[in-house]
C-alpha cells in the first residue's frame, strides 16, 4: 500500500485518470491503441 501512494505523489496518476481513457477509448479494435492513449494521457 505505501509504494502505491507514493507512486502517485511522485508520478500524481490513478486509476480514475485510467478509467478516464478506458471509456473514452470504447470501441477501440486493438490493445496497442488503448495502450498508446493511456501513456499519452500519463505522460
Amino acid at each position: 500500500m505505501r509504494n502505491e501512494v507514493l507512486a502517485y505523489f511522485r508520478g500524481r496518476a490513478s486509476n480514475g485518470k485510467a478509467k478516464l481513457v478506458k471509456r473514452r477509448a470504447y470501441g477501440y479494435r486493438r490493445f496497442q491503441n488503448y495502450r498508446l492513449r493511456l501513456l499519452n494521457a500519463c505522460a
